[in-house]
């Protein structure tokens, strides 16, 4: 890895994945290609961590339950992996992560060979989630702001966990190999939407990131999210990740991660460029893609209104009808990932492409609800991050950490300075 040279690094990355259930987790190298447009040039970044043992648990008894999920997703097994390779997957309270953009959850190494073939680790970072305030939380109705707050930690827990393990970790490329033959039976494997053989795949040196270049990484973010709100709506999902939830409570924390994912949407539209018409963040793009699926499911699902603020400024209503998350939602978000998902399996880069962009584009009606946003912005969010600090004369070392981070920023950094 100190001499730049790749080939370490994946190797440096095989012995990572075989370091199950570490007490203390640690990763670096050039890991995250979202920063470069070409989606080539990895951002360095490191992180240091000690292991949360009580959601690594159930964590755990989702990697033993990953099977029995997997099957329920919306696509043929002929797509999935031969083999899923069961991962290392915790929850982490990090202590230090050096990157331009701290992530609420992790699923690399993102060498497709590595994870294909060999495995990949999951991590939830528990406490990197956003403390949302009920002042903070723009376009909702007053009821939905306080389910969001009450449930904000266990929906978002609900998403990361789906997200990372079953979203990031399913689905099989179809590629040439080196000797000339096919990972997959090009006898009997038939393009679902058209019945016909499979004609596009990966050849060999060929990755996902560069047949689907640009529109790769939010592709794949959607990809996931939508695996999480798919799978949620699967008793089996919540039985392994809130056992000790009630029926009524699940339900709260399924609405509420359904809300949070098409709120998302909206607040994203900050991110579009309505000159260049594109997207400047992966993620964003990903959820602006969730909402327009929902919008689409039809009987106000969900629904985007224009409203008058109570300062007297346009506003923007965001609700979605919590009774039609299973008979409408998740059959719209359903057909939705088997589409895309059979796009990137098997490399159709034209159709997937086509497909994609449809759900990207911003409208005259979304690109005025853009201003919205933009006018009704907050302060960006300020991330201060734990101190670790020697105490007393036995020296021993204590995690100082820091509740509200805006009025304590600026004396933490002349404390460093002495």
């Amino acid at each position: 890895v100190h001499g730049g040279d790749m080939e370490d690094h994946k190797n440096s990355q095989r012995h990572w994945i075989k370091d199950i259930g570490p007490s203390v987790e640690t990763n670096i190298g050039f890991i995250e290609s979202y920063l470069d447009p070409s989606k080539t040039r990895a951002e360095w970044e490191g992180f240091v961590a000690c292991v949360d043992k009580v959601q690594s648990k159930k964590l755990n008894d989702l990697v033993s339950n990953a099977e029995i999920l997997i099957s329920k997703l919306p696509w043929d097994k002929a797509f999935e992996k031969d083999k899923f390779h069961r991962p290392d997957f915790t929850s982490l309270e990090i202590i230090t992560f050096a990157c331009s953009g701290t992530p609420v959850g992790i699923n690399i190494p993102n060498y497709d060979e590595i994870r294909q073939n060999e495995g990949y680790k999951n991590v939830n970072l528990g406490n990197v989630y956003p403390v949302p305030t009920i002042n903070t939380m723009l376009f909702l109705s007053q009821q939905d702001k306080e389910l969001m707050f009450k449930h904000y930690k266990t929906s978002l827990f609900l998403i990361v966990a789906l997200h990372e393990l079953l979203g990031h970790g399913t689905g099989k490329l179809f590629q040439k190999l080196e000797s000339g033959k096919f990972n997959f039976d090009s006898n009997t494997v038939k393009n679902p939407f058209t019945n016909e053989e499979i004609k596009t795949f990966y050849d060999v040196n060929q990755t996902w990131h560069s047949k689907f270049g640009e529109i790769s990484d939010g592709y794949e973010e959607c990809r996931a999210d939508c695996v999480a709100l798919y799978l949620g709506c699967f008793d089996e999902s919540m039985d392994v990740l809130f056992p000790e939830l009630s029926k009524e409570e699940r339900e709260e924390v399924l609405y509420a991660a359904w809300v949070e994912c098409c709120w998302a949407g909206i607040k994203a539209l900050m991110f579009y460029s309505p000159d260049a018409k594109s997207w400047q963040q992966a993620h964003m793009n990903a959820n602006y893609c969730i909402l327009k699926v929902c919008l689409e499911a039809g009987d106000d699902f969900v629904r985007v209104e224009k409203t008058t603020g109570s300062d007297g400024k346009p506003d923007i209503l965001l609700t979605l009808d919590r009774t039609k998350i299973h008979s409408h939602g998740k059959k719209a978000i359903g057909d939705f990932l088997h589409r895309i998902h059979v796009y990137k399996s098997i490399s159709d880069v034209e159709e997937g492409g086509k497909f994609w962009n449809r759900y990207s584009e911003v409208d005259e009606f979304m690109t005025s609800l853009r201003q919205i946003v933009v006018d009704r912005r907050l302060p960006r969010r300020l991330e201060l991050q734990h101190d670790l600090e020697i105490v007393g004369a036995v020296s021993y070392t204590h995690l100082r950490a820091h509740e509200t981070p805006e009025h304590l920023v600026c004396r933490l950094l002349l404390e460093k300075k002495k």
